[in-house]
């Protein structure tokens, strides 16, 4: 099972191939949500200081649940959400982007090897918001609280979301393996 140790160059992660293979699965899907490539294409500003700094004129609040707990809104008011999100939603979608990426890079030199491994000399931090972000995006869709552990564990096997929940504690394994070896 993986592990995050501490080492010489920072921090390794021992993974299997089929661990491998869902934490990309899952960086992708969230890096699609997110919108992998540029998500400013082309717009037109009428705001002079817009045009300058790339910024779009309205940024509006995501419909999709997931973005709304990866992107909340920072005010109540829907103009003063708006306007924050304006300034703030690009750089906080590309860093959440760039650490899915840097994470996928790490992950997908296992998976090209078609081996077991560990990932040598890896970014604790990155790796500690990515399985974040991760995490809360599976806990939006399975819509996680105090009793899903329980409800978990009473699931038949057949239950198509038990793969799902099991992947969600296991990330949450991680991350606390991950915390552990930060602290020690």
């Amino acid at each position: 099972m993986s592990n995050f140790e501490k080492v010489s160059g920072g921090f390794s992660l021992d993974l299997t191939i089929d661990e491998a293979h869902i934490l990309i699965n899952l960086v992708e899907q969230l890096l699609e949500l997110l919108g992998e490539g540029d998500f400013f294409h082309h717009y037109d500003s009428s705001d002079p200081f817009a045009q300058l700094m790339a910024m779009p004129d309205e940024i509006v609040a995501p419909e999709d649940p997931v973005l709304m707990r990866l992107l909340p809104n920072a005010y109540s008011d829907p103009e003063a959400a708006s306007d924050f999100r304006r300034y703030t939603e690009p750089a906080l979608r590309g860093n959440k982007q760039r650490t899915l990426r840097h994470m996928r890079e790490e992950l997908t030199v296992l998976v090209d090897e078609d081996r077991d491994g560990v990932i040598e000399e890896l970014d604790a931090q990155i790796w500690l918001l990515g399985i974040n972000d991760l995490r809360l995006a599976l806990s939006v869709r399975l819509e996680i609280d105090a009793s899903s552990f329980e409800k978990f564990e009473l699931l038949p096997d057949t239950d198509h979301q038990k793969p799902v929940y099991a992947v969600y504690f296991w990330l949450g394994w991680l991350q606390e393996n991950l915390l552990s070896a930060l602290a020690s």
